[in-house]
């Protein structure tokens, strides 16, 4: 089995940034589409946002992958000042239900800056405990580029929802399995029958 591991970090983009409220920014599209294609494909999962020219992003799922994914990001000409601000082991994944979940520049997040004292988006400035709570209001935050919507499971939630949904996962894994067996089936018969 693998060990699951929760990385966040910090970066400052190097193109030019067209922050506005409830919008998102189109490089920052290219790259959200992207994530969500790889890291579905790698098994990953996460949450990203982008404020004021700088990344936030949080990071699970298997150890060595991440590891990969952060050695090309530190790559990446587009980021700069590259920053890991959180790494621990983790036993359940809190972003199972989103390959790259995107928190947008909205009130909510205005709201909690300034609870916190911050004028403007500078995670570089952020304590140990502001990581933490951000990331929670970012578990929270309505994600506009997701069909499901953003946050809809509380807190308590998330547990069984991560069992759940490692099950449903088995489930349709096992059902696609015993559709493609069928399907090797027919063409084998046909095949005999020189039918194709």
């Amino acid at each position: 089995m693998s060990t699951l591991l929760q990385i966040i970090y910090i970066s400052r983009s190097t193109f030019n940034s067209t922050d506005s409220l409830n919008k998102i920014e189109p490089n920052v599209a290219r790259i959200l589409a992207k994530s969500r294609i790889n890291n579905r494909k790698n098994g990953l999962v996460g949450v990203l946002y982008f404020g004021d020219g700088v990344f936030f992003q949080c990071l699970e799922g298997d150890e060595a992958t991440i590891n990969q994914l952060m050695s090309k990001l530190e790559a990446d000409p587009r980021h700069q000042d590259l920053k890991v601000v959180s790494k621990k082991y983790i036993n359940q994944l809190s972003f199972a239900d989103w390959a790259m979940k995107f928190a947008p520049i909205d009130a909510k997040i205005g709201r909690f800056l300034k609870a916190n004292g911050f004028e403007r988006f500078d995670p570089y400035l952020f304590s140990e405990e502001t990581v933490s709570k951000f990331l929670d209001e970012l578990f929270y935050a309505d994600d506009p580029t997701n069909a499901k919507g953003g946050s809809f499971l509380p807190r308590a939630d998330v547990e069984s929802a991560t069992v759940q949904h490692s099950g449903q996962v088995r489930a349709n894994l096992a059902l696609m399995c015993s559709v493609l067996a069928l399907v090797i089936s027919i063409l084998s018969l046909l095949a005999v029958k020189n039918l194709i």
